[in-house]
């Protein structure tokens, strides 16, 4: 059958209508997928958004929690460091209300002594005037003059009280003349034996003492050194009264271990931290310390 020109003409309107539907119908399937995923990318960006603000939230409580942890381990450390410094100190109350036992000194302590030898009474002052770990730093001043010493600075070990360095001046008169003359003296002390303390009643020890010193004179140093053994006896424990008042001591005597001889008797105090009373047996005539003032 032929194809009229009519027949084409439907032909053709019928196929472009088929093809407009047929867009018709994807467009709005693709319209709807679109919409679908404008939905999606607004829900993930406000996902997102709460996302970002939670880490906002959180660093704010980690920056919290951080400057909490600074703070806590700044208190740790004070803490640990009152602790440390009750501890030292509760050693150091021990250490002290313990009878006998090594004396802790300071910075500041002093103590004045009085004597008399040839009918001159003399005034010795001791101050603690520095420390290291080891030993104090000891100035002593005599007034007046005894046998031409005036002053002397030494180091005293802390633990056993024993002198290990002196250096001081001095003037005598030589060959009667009127001039004295001015030397400078310094002492090194080794010790090799016992030690006082802690001191119990019935403890004895040897101890020898080995003591070099150079002096200078005249612009010549001349070395010296002395070796000597002692033997040391705490007696008993008995009351002593002397100008600073009456204290409860252990009673120490000091002999020469080769000759036997007494040189020293010594009355030790816990409270005054020192000798309160010593005799020197190795004077002519013998000298008597006495404690006449103190701070510790």
């Amino acid at each position: 059958m032929p194809i009229t020109k009519i027949g084409v003409i439907l032909l053709v309107v019928g196929l472009i209508g088929g093809g407009v539907a047929g867009y018709g119908a994807g467009f709005t399937i693709y319209q709807s997928r679109i919409s679908q995923l404008e939905s999606d990318i607004s829900a993930k960006e406000s996902q997102i958004s709460q996302l970002q603000n939670s880490i906002t939230s959180l660093q704010g409580q980690l920056n919290t929690l951080n400057s909490t942890l600074l703070s806590v381990q700044t208190q740790l450390a004070e803490a640990v460091a009152n602790v440390t410094l009750l501890r030292t100190q509760l050693e150091e109350a021990q250490a002290e209300l313990m009878p006998g036992r090594v004396p802790i000194l300071h910075v500041g302590d002093w103590w004045i002594m009085e004597f008399a030898f040839n009918e001159t009474t003399y005034i010795l002052t001791q101050n603690i005037t520095g420390e290291s770990p080891d030993y104090y730093v000891i100035y002593e001043e005599y007034n007046p003059p005894y046998q031409g010493t005036s002053n002397m600075t030494y180091q005293m070990d802390k633990s056993t009280t024993y002198q290990i360095w002196g250096q001081g001046q001095s003037e005598y008169t030589y060959d009667n003349t009127t001039i004295p003359y001015t030397y400078n003296i310094t002492f090194f002390y080794t010790y090799h034996g016992g030690v006082p303390f802690p001191m119990i009643v019935g403890k004895e020890f040897n101890m020898t003492e080995i003591m070099t010193y150079t002096m200078t004179m005249d612009n010549t140093t001349y070395t010296y050194e002395y070796n000597t053994s002692y033997v040391f006896e705490v007696e008993t424990i008995e009351s002593v009264t002397v100008p600073a008042g009456t204290f409860t001591c252990f009673k120490v005597n000091m002999w020469n271990a080769t000759s036997g001889a007494l040189l020293y008797t010594m009355w030790y105090s816990d409270e005054a931290k020192t000798w309160v009373k010593y005799v020197d047996y190795t004077t002519t005539p013998e000298t008597t310390y006495e404690l006449k003032d103190y701070s510790v």
